[in-house]
């Protein structure tokens, strides 16, 4: 099955080497690389990371799509699914999913690195002249159905920084629950800098939660 999407107004294609140069107009975006770090990226930091997804891709058989405009085709932004590493830092996640043998189960594939199989991230991120118009929902939607309808995943996790409402309330319209915080390397809300042990709400929506919604 083809990893592009499609949707009422984008096509979702998966961030790969040869379009470096439009992933980078979203990190780059002046309201999208403050909510990432302290600096704006270069084209060679995203040049890496397009690297990095394509990698993904191909291992792991998911990552991000940059989202164009169906008409324009115009670089709306960026968003869908990735793997989460098996580490200390996502392993506060465990907290919020069922206790099952699946929540800690390894990918196959090492590498890129050593991710969870049965459980993905999802997020997004809009251009600021695209901002408003409900795009990170239709990512977001997008993003779901990908993953319990084609890749079977169990369970679906989106985190972001306590302050930032915009994305809280796109996990909440896209069907997902609060489920509560991690603390991890982010801001602090009017810290003016980076913290080791910044707030991050969480969102979940298990598949069985969603097959429920879905009848």
């Amino acid at each position: 099955m083809s990893q592009i999407r499609w949707t009422q107004r984008l096509r979702l294609e998966p961030v790969g080497r040869a379009n470096a140069a439009d992933l980078w107009l979203v990190p780059g975006d002046d309201e999208v690389w403050p909510w990432y770090g302290k600096d704006k990226p270069t084209f060679e930091q995203a040049e890496q990371q397009a690297r990095f997804m394509a990698d993904s891709w191909r291992l792991h058989g998911v990552h991000k799509w940059i989202a164009y405009d169906r008409g324009s085709g115009e670089v709306v932004g960026r968003g869908g699914l990735s793997r989460t590493p098996v580490d200390d830092d996502w392993g506060q996640i465990y907290a919020f999913l069922p206790h099952q043998p699946w929540v800690r189960a390894a990918h196959e594939s090492r590498r890129p690195f050593v991710a969870h199989a049965h459980w993905l991230e999802i997020g997004w991120a809009v251009r600021g002249a695209f901002r408003g118009r409900g795009y990170a929902s239709e990512i977001g939607r997008a993003g779901l159905a990908y993953a319990c309808d084609v890749l079977g995943v169990q369970a679906v996790v989106s985190c972001t920084a306590r302050h930032n409402v915009r994305s809280r309330a796109v996990m909440q319209r896209i069907g997902m629950r609060y489920a509560g915080e991690i603390r991890t390397r982010g801001q602090v809300e009017r810290a003016g800098a980076e913290r080791d042990d910044a707030p991050f709400a969480v969102c979940v929506l298990l598949r069985t939660e969603r097959d429920r919604v879905a009848r």
